[in-house]
């Protein structure tokens, strides 16, 4: 069996870790991690154990943040945004909320053999049952998976604001084999240091602020304020000198 994980990283501040390396790795849309942060801040506080392993996935163009859980659970909304990505450049890592200190999330965080989980979830996933939803009254009501996708809007209406989904898998027992499988991995992959694994990401932005312009103009330095003004005087120093031998030949 394959190793699912590149290294882990222990005892972190998971939010500012994140944090950083989205600021690394995602040029563009990258208030989606002000959505990942509510997010991590609802598990944090939660009770629930299905709540405390997340997967979180940074590309170019934004972030995404999903129960780990689900993301083994064919047509889930989880399983369907790890799997697209599977052609693209992408960091994809496994969040592991341990604790809150002083308002501080702490817990692992485990970079992910990205390639190799794809393969992993197209041949372990299991089906997906039925959708049990919570609304905010405290009604809870089980519907099927297409009943649930396709009338959301008219559920809520009916219902009330959704607090919580839950996805019932045909195979629950698989499902917790799957996972217990990823955690003895987590258990046994090589520790890292998130400091140093940070500094040694390459910076994105950068490279694309150094393609935006052109490399004929990359090495040119504009010219001081003062080189500019002198630059300015002689220019107009010119353009007098010119007029004046203008109408001196006129006046001949």
């Amino acid at each position: 069996m394959s190793h699912f994980y590149l290294q882990g990283f222990h005892d972190v501040d998971i939010v500012k870790s994140l944090q950083e390396i989205a600021e690394k790795n995602t040029v563009f849309h990258k208030a989606d991690f002000l959505i990942d942060k509510q997010i991590l801040k609802k598990v944090a506080e939660s009770t629930s154990l299905d709540d405390k392993s997340y997967i979180w996935i940074s590309k170019e163009k934004g972030t995404h943040c999903f129960n780990e859980r689900n993301s083994f659970i064919a047509d889930t909304p989880e399983y369907n945004k790890f799997m697209f990505y599977k052609n693209q450049d992408v960091l994809a890592y496994s969040v592991e909320i341990k604790e809150m200190q002083d308002n501080v999330i702490k817990g692992n965080i485990y970079e992910i053999d990205y390639l190799s989980q794809c393969l992993f979830r197209q041949e372990n996933c299991s089906l997906l049952e039925s959708v049990t939803v919570t609304f905010e009254n405290g009604n809870k009501q089980v519907f099927s998976s297409e009943e649930y996708f396709q009338n959301v809007e008219q559920l809520q209406q009916k219902y009330g604001q959704i607090k919580e989904v839950h996805y019932e898998s045909k195979q629950e027992l698989q499902t917790k084999r799957v996972l217990e499988t990823l955690q003895q991995q987590k258990e046994t992959t090589q520790r890292g240091n998130i400091k140093q694994y940070i500094q040694r990401l390459e910076n994105k932005n950068v490279n694309i602020e150094k393609e935006t312009v052109s490399p004929s103009l990359q090495n040119i330095k504009k010219p001081s304020i003062k080189k500019q003004l002198q630059q300015n005087e002689k220019k107009a120093t010119q353009k007098t000198n010119q007029k004046n031998n203008i109408k001196k030949e006129e006046v001949r």
